[in-house]
């Protein structure tokens, strides 16, 4: 898999949200998806790769969570 690279302003960061400026074009994201010193002002090289996803932990979720549970009404 390939990576794109490409390099972003941080226009703004308020309420835990970064605006980012890529040419004309902005679009935010949460301030939690970036480096722990970003700040206003600064240039960021972002760098996204598509990946698999991750595997689904559901089924194994849900057995855990039902196993002890008798099922039936709740008693309060």
């Amino acid at each position: 898999m390939t990576a794109t690279e490409t390099i972003v302003f941080i226009d703004e960061v308020e309420d835990h949200v970064a605006r980012l400026v890529l040419g004309e074009q902005v679009f935010h994201l949460p301030r939690a998806l970036l480096p722990a010193d970003a700040h206003e002002g600064q240039w960021l090289r972002i760098s996204v790769t598509a990946t698999p996803a991750p595997p689904d932990d559901g089924a194994a979720l849900r057995k855990r969570l039902g196993e002890g549970d008798p099922g039936g009404d709740i008693k309060l």
